[in-house]
């Protein structure tokens, strides 16, 4: 991999056959996704309340939720959208946090992952950075008043990654009530508890990690969420809507695509996965990454398509992975929360093409969340422990290879991914990286 994706002659293939209402759908290559980013800034650093305070209220600094440097984890998965090393004019910039640990970003510098680099210090340094690229953004967030460089506008990222406008994003949504949080009654809850399960309260301020979705089992429980909400609401001033949702039960998934306007009519499946949530029943945990092959992604297929439809003939050229949680059920498939934004799971389905490209067949892929303990742990101490596993080119020889999804190295943690041939033998490389990392 350690080339340059704008070097590669790799191309999507049809998933479908001519004539099929699914023909549009590709499965791309881990090059011709990287490849469409070029021309960019990428970033995946969330604005979040140390950046703006004003986001206080829907968007809390990791830092102040999980401690020093829990920041500097998520926007290295940036790097998974580098179109890697070179001096090509077309080359993408990711853009670091310059608190970062820098013996990271040489490391995948080194192995080929990532290109050019560019260090910011707040939002004003951000800006300033996209500018003297002269490049468009592509960011996980919006970054206030900068929609004449940004490649997904407010409005465009309000509309999709906010929960009270779903019915016009896919047909396929759920039966829900949107309305004024303080119009909510007991009566609302009961209508939602009538088929059973628990209720969801969702509000709509594109907030992340779950922060905007609250679980009622009871009509106790039910005030009480209403009570905090309103509360939380009042205090910082946002957005006053909220939906109610009746419990969708089945399994639990997602998809991503890749959506270019320079190809209007191609859509790259990137992923179809099982989505892993951790107890609360709505914080992401992990995914399970399924091979894009058309008997994954036919289930899925016409709400992909009437999803895509329906964000290129409100916005032609939006651009950038499209996602979307969903349910699979007995009667079909309910959508449930969308988005235009690279996702926790983008890094890892990155790492199952890379591996794809690498070995000619499918891979596995598994995060492995490594606490350490040890303070001021750098990667590269980290990966001279592994060894040959931090290559990529292992896949070749043995078929295994651990790569970074995220690395704090002020509290010595972070979220690695393990790539192995099948669930069983990332397990055991999981356990193996786990024993290394001790020394």
């Amino acid at each position: 991999m350690r080339k340059s994706s704008l070097e590669s002659t790799d191309q999507a293939e049809p998933l479908f056959a001519e004539g099929s209402a699914l023909r549009s759908l590709v499965r791309p290559t881990f090059d011709t996704i990287r490849r469409a980013m070029a021309d960019c800034v990428v970033s995946t650093i969330w604005v979040d309340s140390d950046l703006d305070p004003s986001r206080e209220g829907f968007r809390v600094s990791y830092d102040k939720l999980y401690g020093p440097g829990s920041t500097l984890v998520m926007p290295f998965v940036a790097s998974w959208m580098s179109t890697g090393p070179g001096e090509h004019p077309r080359s993408n910039t990711v853009l670091l946090p310059s608190g970062i640990d820098r013996t990271l970003v040489a490391y995948a510098q080194r192995i080929g992952l990532l290109g050019r680099v560019a260090y910011v210090d707040d939002l004003a340094s951000l800006k300033s950075a996209v500018i003297d690229a002269q490049k468009k953004l592509y960011s996980i967030d919006d970054v206030g008043d900068f929609d004449e460089r940004s490649l997904v506008t407010t409005p465009m990222g309000k509309w999709l990654n906010s929960k009270e406008d779903l019915g016009s994003v896919t047909s396929f949504a759920p039966t829900e009530v949107v309305l004024d949080m303080y119009d909510a009654t007991p009566q609302h809850f009961r209508d939602a508890r009538r088929g059973g399960g628990r209720v969801f309260l969702k509000t709509c301020n594109t907030e992340s990690a779950g922060a905007g979705v609250f679980i009622a089992r009871d009509e106790d429980e039910y005030a009480a969420q209403l009570a905090q909400i309103r509360e939380k609401q009042a205090k910082f001033g946002l957005n006053r809507k909220l939906v109610i949702q009746p419990e969708v039960k089945g399994r639990n998934r997602s998809f991503q695509v890749f959506l270019d306007p320079s190809e209007p009519d191609k859509v790259a499946v990137v992923a179809i996965t099982d989505q892993l949530v951790e107890a609360d029943g709505k914080t992401y945990k992990a995914s399970i990454n399924h091979p894009i092959t058309a008997d994954n992604v036919a289930h899925a297929g016409p709400m992909i398509v009437d999803m895509v439809a329906r964000v290129r003939a409100r916005y032609p050229s939006a651009f950038g992975f499209l996602m979307c949680d969903y349910f699979e059920t007995e009667t079909g498939v309910v959508a449930f929360d969308p988005g235009i934004r690279p996702t926790g799971n983008t890094a890892t389905v990155m790492a199952a093409h890379l591996g794809r490209s690498i070995t000619g067949s499918d891979v596995c892929t598994t995060l492995l969340h490594l606490r350490s303990g040890i303070e001021r742990f750098s990667y590269e101490t980290f990966a001279s422990r592994i060894g040959r596993l931090a290559d990529p080119d292992n896949l070749r020889s043995e078929g295994r290879a651990v790569l970074p999804w995220g690395w704090n190295h002020l509290q010595g943690f972070g979220v690695l991914i393990c790539i192995a041939r099948n669930q069983d033998d990332a397990d055991a490389l999981a356990r193996e990286v786990q024993e290394l990392a001790r020394g």
